[in-house]
């Protein structure tokens, strides 16, 4: 199972780069430093952080809960589906429920 062990590694650095670009601008917001530029990526990388974090949280549990040499196509479809209801309740929060900050 290396494709399961790749996507937990890959997912793990894209979650520190999303989770450290997405922390650095909110700080950044909130010291009032390039605040437009940082709105727009502090909002714009919400999604892709979750996401990254769901999908190394799922593939370290597949690998800690299942053996590797067998296939399990139903937990896999289990955690497909719920990767991707999450991805669009993400998205239909982002889009429909007003943001607080103040419009630039």
């Amino acid at each position: 199972m290396n494709t399961i062990e790749n996507f937990k590694k890959i997912s793990l650095i894209l979650f520190v780069i999303t989770g450290t670009l997405h922390f650095t601008s909110s700080i950044m917001i909130a010291n009032d430093i390039w605040t437009s530029t940082n709105i727009i990526i502090s909002r714009s990388l919400d999604i892709p952080f979750i996401l990254t974090g769901i999908i190394y949280g799922f593939s370290s549990l597949r690998l800690k809960l299942t053996d590797p040499n067998k296939p399990h196509k139903i937990l896999d479809s289990t955690y497909i589906a719920l990767t991707v209801i999450i991805l669009l309740a993400l998205i239909y929060i982002n889009i429909f429920i007003p943001n607080i900050t103040p419009a630039l």
